[in-house]
């Protein structure tokens, strides 16, 4: 029996996804002001910036038949690639068109990446470790983005857009070198192209609530930088990085209530949690409300997300692993992707306050989702 998951493997695999989410968390405040700067209109900068996800959506439609015929390895290295290859090309193109079209070709790295680091962690852990495992997995994540943003708007302020974009190569140049250190991620499994689905109807809870999160949370991370700015406020670098701190504090607590008692109570405390945070953020005029906002809606993102996480690996089984987490990833990306166009058409309609408080209403309907759904879900947490 595995006595430990703190392995090699899971070490790097843990290393590499948390320097590749900082990529991604240092582009999310930074590509809406890259988009002001050169230009696009609201609506503009919510496609650029939520085209990623669609591309991601669709390259996990194909998860089976990459899994069946390339390693997790050989497709973490590949993704990677993919993102570097975009992160040269940003700051090299002004185009409405070719960022859209460069942004799509980013979510193609974005959707191997995602998916194959979440398995790849998960083929580490022991079926009674899953909540907590995962949620020192998420963790990696969760310090990498409190840096994230302070560094990213550190750079772009005192050295501009082309300085940034390095640092995003340097940093997916470090996560390469992770996989590549990496013995085997996985066991192969042989299995043709057919052998798991694309899609799986039991698993439509856990997607439909991290559906809603998405958009969400594509609310805040695209327009709360503007927001802000508009505010004149100059806390959003604290915003995010209390945020982030405030997921990692309370990562390693969701994994245990998890493994012990499911995911019922997490859900409720933390869609509570989210809603006051959407309403300090709506009601924003002093730094010190900017900073409160980014703790609550950092417990609350903190918690949501790797409970559904963790219940969906749980209720799951290995043959259809790839299935359950091509899903649950499509379904944020979609959520992300639609929430950002879609929110930017909000804003030229209501402006940015009004875009706040229709997140508001959402939340306080995804408080009464989330309870529904997982009714009856307490014994998961019991081994």
């Amino acid at each position: 029996m595995q006595k430990t998951y703190w392995t090699r493997n899971f070490i790097l695999i843990l290393l590499g996804n948390a320097l590749l989410f900082m990529v991604y968390n240092m582009q999310v405040p930074v590509l809406p002001l890259y988009g002001k700067h050169l230009g696009l209109s609201p609506a503009q900068i919510g496609i650029f910036v939520g085209a990623i996800m669609f591309a991601s959506l669709v390259t996990r439609l194909f998860i089976p038949w990459f899994s069946a015929k390339f390693s997790k390895r050989g497709l973490l290295i590949g993704g990677i690639l993919l993102y570097l290859v975009a992160s040269v090309g940003y700051p090299l193109l002004s185009g409405f068109g070719l960022l859209v079209l460069l942004r799509l070709f980013n979510g193609l790295g974005h959707g191997l990446t995602t998916t194959y680091f979440a398995t790849s962690a998960a083929a580490e852990l022991p079926m009674g470790k899953i909540g907590e495992g995962m949620g020192y997995f998420g963790i990696g994540t969760m310090v990498t983005a409190s840096l994230a943003p302070l560094l990213a708007l550190g750079v772009v302020h005192r050295y501009g857009f082309t300085a940034f974009f390095l640092t995003c190569v340097l940093t997916l140049f470090a996560a390469m070198l992770t996989i590549v250190g990496t013995r085997r991620v996985t066991a192969p499994t042989p299995k043709s192209p057919t052998s798991a689905p694309v899609f799986d109807a039991q698993f439509l809870p856990q997607c439909g609530l991290v559906f809603v999160l998405g958009i969400l949370m594509s609310g805040v991370m695209t327009f709360t930088p503007i927001y802000a700015q508009l505010r004149h406020l100059t806390g959003i670098s604290g915003f995010f990085f209390v945020a982030a701190i405030a997921g990692v504090v309370i990562r390693p607590i969701v994994g245990r209530t998890f493994d012990r008692r499911g995911p019922r109570l997490l859900l409720l405390v933390s869609t509570v949690l989210l809603t006051i945070g959407m309403v300090l953020i709506a009601l924003v005029d002093r730094n010190w409300v900017l900073l409160t906002a980014g703790v609550f809606y950092g417990v609350a993102d903190g918690a949501i997300y790797p409970t559904l996480e963790a219940w969906i690996f749980k209720v799951t089984t290995l043959a259809n692993r790839d299935t359950a987490t091509g899903m649950f990833l499509n379904a944020y990306d979609l959520g992300m992707g639609l929430g950002a166009v879609i929110l930017g058409w909000v804003v030229e309609a209501v402006a940015y306050q009004g875009m706040f408080w229709v997140l508001t209403a959402v939340s306080i309907v995804y408080i009464g989702v989330a309870l529904a759904l997982s009714r009856g879900t307490r014994s998961l947490g019991v081994d």
